[in-house]
């Protein structure tokens, strides 16, 4: 196919996504589209054993980046700041994933099921929470003017 041939957004897709899995992504965590030129990524990039490096970000950004048709990379992770300065990529850590498993939780990793064990009356719950739920049943409930 000649270079400036126009290519399926479903061929950059799976080209991105071979890319993805060649370096372990959970696939579960990460969503990605490509649109004319642009790949998009977004959601958590992780792997099931460990932390990825900045190294190891770098090198799959430049992967993706080499990919046929593709121009420009956004970015938008819940874990990792990825920003292009003059040729080069500018990775940092932003927080830890928000969803983990404990080690006796049954489940995959990021199973956030909540089980509620026993039924709450609701002005013991606003108790617990340290909200006073006997004065908003005594002045009644508090709208903006």
């Amino acid at each position: 196919m000649p270079p400036d041939a126009q290519v399926s957004r479903y061929e950059i897709n799976r080209n991105v996504r071979m890319v993805l899995t060649r370096h372990d992504v959970d696939m579960t965590r990460i969503d990605y589209s490509a649109t004319g030129s642009t790949v998009y990524l977004y959601g958590d990039l992780v792997r099931p054993d460990k932390d990825y490096s900045v190294k190891e970000i770098e090198l799959i950004v430049r992967e993706i980046a080499a990919l046929p048709h593709v121009r420009d990379i956004q970015f938008n992770f819940n874990n990792w700041l990825v920003m292009s300065s003059e040729g080069s990529w500018q990775i940092t850590k932003t927080r830890k994933s928000a969803i983990t498993r404990a080690p006796d939780q049954p489940g995959a990793l990021g199973d956030s099921t909540v089980v509620i064990d026993k039924e709450e009356k609701i002005a013991d719950v606003l108790d617990d929470l340290g909200l006073d739920s006997k004065k908003e049943e005594d002045d009644g409930p508090t709208h903006p003017k």
